[in-house]
């Protein structure tokens, strides 16, 4: 019987050291392979539901990343660390995963946009602050740009390319502001936003992109588009996905917008792109792949 207990003991502490080894065996270095054997364990002070929650993201999170053939993206880290913080994960590993999501494109996006809506930036505030200013005055510094020069340098019209700026100021002139400012503020603005871009595609007869407003402003339209309605979303996406195909846009909001879409349509995404949203079956995502011809 003695030998039964010791046997017990023994490999209950295999058990624990085996979850704390785990626990502490993310690196920089080796974190995206690590993450794929990773299996989380519910401690004592984590709930029924956080843990259940934490799991379903991670399942859905891996199933995503080996899609992409082991590719991770921003929506990926920022999926991993809303889990992690629910699983109780130690801080060094929030804070190195936070460093990824902040590094990868599209990063200040998240950090700005979500800020209100996380818990996790009360347990590194010093990192996430640091990362949060640094986003901000990369927007500043956006809003300042010079226009004369910019337009002059690009051979652009100069009309259309200071209206395509003040569009981006009011998108994102209140979406990082506490909850009540953002619900108060930033609808109007959207809607004039979503009558502007309207006015400009039926004179332009295409999308704004970067032929027309150069790189910097390529994106702008997409942007609008993206935070108004499905009717609307639904209406340009064909829109987008030729902006996409003539070099006007880069292939990554056009995912995006693919996922808002079938977010709200469906309650699923393709791409992996939308905060705590389940992803498509394999044969649902590759009909979409196939549909509108994009990885």
């Amino acid at each position: 019987m003695k030998k039964t207990y010791l046997f017990i003991i023994l490999f209950l502490s295999f058990k624990i050291y085996n979850a704390q080894s785990n626990e502490a065996s993310f690196n920089a270095d080796n974190f995206e392979i690590e993450f794929l054997e990773y299996n989380p364990i519910q401690k004592n002070d984590v709930s029924e539901k956080d843990f259940k929650w934490a799991q379903f993201v991670i399942k859905e999170t891996k199933k995503s990343i080996k899609e992409k053939s082991g590719n991770y993206n921003v929506a990926h880290y920022w999926n991993i660390i809303s889990a992690f913080d629910k699983l109780q994960e130690n801080i060094e590993t929030l804070k190195l995963v936070f460093i990824k999501l902040a590094n990868s494109e599209g990063g200040c996006k998240y950090i700005t946009s979500f800020k209100d809506k996380v818990k996790f930036d009360n347990k590194i505030p010093k990192l996430y602050n640091q990362y949060y200013k640094s986003c901000n005055r990369d927007q500043e510094d956006d809003t300042e740009l010079n226009i004369e020069e910019y337009i002059t340098d690009n051979k652009l019209n100069k009309e259309l390319v200071k209206l395509i700026n003040i569009i981006n100021i009011n998108d994102q002139k209140f979406r990082s502001s506490d909850e009540q400012t953002y619900e108060t503020k930033q609808p109007e603005l959207d809607r004039h936003n979503q009558k502007l871009i309207d006015s400009l595609f039926h004179k332009y007869d295409q999308y704004i992109g970067k032929s027309l407003v150069g790189e910097k402003f390529e994106f702008v339209m997409w942007s609008v588009i993206q935070h108004s309605n499905l009717e609307m979303m639904e209406r340009y996406l064909p829109i987008i996905q030729k902006a996409v195909q003539d070099k006007e846009l880069n292939k990554t909001p056009f995912k995006m917008l693919i996922d808002r879409i079938y977010t709200q349509k469906y309650d699923y995404q393709i791409f992996g792109s939308q905060i705590g949203v389940k992803n498509a079956d394999e044969k649902t995502r590759n009909e979409i792949i196939k549909k509108y011809g994009i990885e």
